[in-house]
């Protein structure tokens, strides 16, 4: 073989050698996303799911993820205790924080996700402390690994807020049958409220402080009587939106000016030498 001859075979074989390799690699890419598509379609999410889809009624139109190349299965319901909490029966008191869990049981597989919020608006009420297996993202609290067995329990945390009265969890749960795509999975939602503590001051101390409100109802005006001066005030609809924040002028007459209020019930939160007390009142 001459020269130029074994050089143009030489090439052909690089060539050859070359495009057989880039063909390999094309392949195991190929194998590659497909195995990591059908990671991401497994009956519940082996990672946490897309944000805002809780349920919840102002946030993302209440969508969840039983949807159209999504989760597809029976028709969305309600479920019940899924949701435990330690939060006493008198309620929670701001800057605490309380222990949750959701236990879910019945199927093969599961996920879920938790926004604490109100019937009127979407904006987050307190944070979520994560657990194991749980993954915190602005306003949800979700699975960071999809749980598998007979039944799954997550447990973690949230901080109450200083300024609701009143807060809904809004969650959405994934009971898959973890067939390795999302056909035949049901998706539940629940919700549960609970309200802040509006017996007395929030923070233990051994001041005697005593704050009444007079006249109760009332149409224009609201009296605090105390020896004791104001610090802060703000108003709050039953739900826990705020609706007036208190002048320093009416702090220091003790007198606020509730006129411009819709008729209802209200809460009323004032903040006295460091410590704060809720106290409800009515608006004719």
């Amino acid at each position: 073989m001459d020269v130029a001859t074994h050089k143009t075979v030489s090439l052909l074989y690089q060539t050859f050698y070359m495009k057989k390799k880039i063909l390999l690699i094309l392949s195991f890419t190929v194998v590659i996303l497909v195995l990591a598509i059908d990671v991401n379609s497994t009956g519940a999410y082996s990672s946490s799911p897309p944000v805002s889809h809780a349920g919840a009624p102002l946030d993302n139109s209440a969508k969840t993820c039983a949807t159209t190349g999504c989760h597809t299965g029976t028709a969305l319901t309600a479920t019940t205790g899924v949701i435990s909490h330690n939060i006493p029966g008198s309620g929670f008191v701001g800057g605490t924080i309380y222990n949750f869990s959701v236990t879910m049981s019945g199927s093969s597989a599961y996920g879920f996700e938790l926004t604490p919020q109100s019937p009127t608006s979407n904006a987050a009420l307190g944070t979520w402390i994560a657990g194991v297996g749980t993954a915190v993202s602005t306003k949800y609290i979700r699975q960071s690994a999809k749980g598998t067995g007979a039944a799954k329990t997550w447990a973690f945390q949230w901080t109450a807020p200083t300024t609701a009265t009143a807060v809904t969890f809004y969650g959405a749960f994934n009971y898959a049958n973890n067939n390795g795509n999302s056909s035949g999975d049901i998706i539940k939602t629940c919700s549960l409220t609970v309200i802040a503590n509006t017996t007395g001051l929030r923070e233990d101390n051994s001041a005697n402080i005593t704050l009444s409100l007079f006249p109760n109802p009332t149409s224009e005006t609201l009296r605090i009587t105390s020896s004791a001066i104001l610090e802060k005030g703000d108003v709050y609809t039953l739900d826990g939106k705020c609706v007036k924040t208190v002048s320093e002028q009416e702090l220091l007459t003790k007198t606020i000016s509730v006129s411009d209020l819709a008729e209802g019930l209200y809460f009323i939160r004032v903040f006295v030498e460091g410590n704060s007390k809720v106290m409800k009142f009515r608006k004719n």
